[in-house]
């Protein structure tokens, strides 16, 4: 009976004295919370990219018509189709939705000076195939 009493007048004392330590630790933050909304990561923007929207430089220009998107030389590039009928790429670096247009950062020059797609007044984005050597030409 005594070794039980001294056992738990051992057990409670101990809890005396490490009560202070989990009180001090349970009102500590465990991990630091962020300085400003800036520390944070940037939400990814969500587009809606529908064809026929009118796709627009960064400083205004309007560029066309968005056909549709492709997988180009320098990565993804949406197929926009200008005032003059041609279909040419744009590169998707910097893409942003301003209302129901689309927001590139290529100029109209540098619009104007990419290589047309599938010839001057292409339906599709996507280039004409070609016939075979050994097929005749229809």
């Amino acid at each position: 009976m005594i070794r039980k009493t001294a056992l738990l007048t051992g057990i409670a004392g101990a809890f005396l004295i490490a009560a202070p330590v989990f009180a001090q630790d349970a009102t500590t933050p465990q991990t630091p919370e962020p300085a400003t909304a800036e520390a944070a990561p940037a939400q990814p923007q969500s587009l809606s990219l529908t064809p026929g929207a009118v796709v627009k430089s960064a400083d205004g220009s309007e560029l066309g018509k968005l056909v549709g998107a492709q997988n180009g030389a320098a990565g993804q590039e949406l197929t926009v189709r200008g005032a003059d009928g041609s279909v040419r790429p744009v590169p998707v670096a910097g893409i942003r939705q301003d209302g129901d247009a689309i927001i590139v950062n290529a100029s109209l020059s540098d619009f104007q000076a990419a290589a047309p797609i599938g010839g001057p007044n292409s339906s599709d984005a996507e280039p004409a195939e070609t016939p075979a050597a050994d097929e005749p030409a229809a």
